[in-house]
């Protein structure tokens, strides 16, 4: 009589811990993992990662928020200032500060999501991989767990050194010490999101393909083209909107 092993699924959390240590074989199990949970429990997990670190910014954030009123006011003229400057004073309200970072900051992370796993899947089945989006949206959720805990380092930092994190990643290299120039600057935007966490998540992101049975020099092509993807999506707002 023939018995049949069966491997019992390992448990999300158990997955969690082992992609830090076996990105593979863990993301190899989530390519083959269908349903929502797979997907939708770390997506929340992340999503409220971001949480804490939003809460615990916002006093250091409101300085910077009224000063970037007080700029915009000195272009009005001068009958629209008091009118404006009530208007504008609600909206560095701490409420409205933790709101609009929490709104802004789940909006991003959605968005850029979305895209990733739409470039990535659109651009394999171009190359010929046999791949689907939800297994794309899959990898590309789990792809996104070095950012998590980038966040929660970020909420320790602040809450351990009183102060935020103003010149995040590469930024410092070209930072002029007035954050509000800085903030206006491309350039600043584009290496800001350069750092380890950043290279882990692209480094997951090319894992993905690569447990996706696509070819190296696919992963190779596609894994670039997200970088200039992701780099971009952080570059672009500040040109349109950073000047001023």
């Amino acid at each position: 009589m023939n018995s049949v092993v069966v491997t019992p699924q390992p448990s999300l959390i158990a997955l969690m811990i082992a992609i830090i240590d076996r990105p593979r074989s863990t993301l190899q199990t989530i390519r083959l993992w269908h349903g929502t949970a797979v997907w939708l429990v770390p997506l929340a997990l992340l999503l409220l990662s971001s949480v804490p670190m939003t809460i615990v910014q916002v006093p250091y954030n409101k300085t910077l928020a009224q000063q970037q009123v007080q700029r915009q006011m000195q272009q009005l003229p001068e009958e629209q200032r008091k009118e404006a400057a009530a208007r504008m004073e609600i909206f560095t309200t701490t409420p409205i500060l933790v709101a609009g970072g929490l709104l802004g900051g789940f909006f991003s992370l959605l968005a850029s999501l979305a895209s990733q796993a739409v470039w990535l899947y659109l651009g394999a089945s171009v190359i010929g991989g046999d791949v689907s989006f939800g297994m794309m949206w899959r990898l590309s959720v789990w792809s996104r767990f070095p950012y998590a805990i980038s966040w929660l380092a970020q909420t320790g930092f602040t809450l351990v050194a009183s102060r935020a994190v103003r010149y995040p990643g590469l930024s410092a290299l070209i930072a002029t010490g007035n954050l509000l120039q800085d903030s206006r600057n491309p350039l600043f935007a584009l290496l800001g999101s350069i750092d380890p966490f950043w290279f882990w998540h692209v480094m997951l992101v090319a894992v993905s393909l690569s447990v996706a049975q696509l070819r190296r020099g696919a992963v190779i092509s596609l894994t670039l083209s997200y970088i200039v993807l992701s780099l971009a999506i952080q570059t672009v707002p500040t040109l349109f909107f950073g000047g001023g």
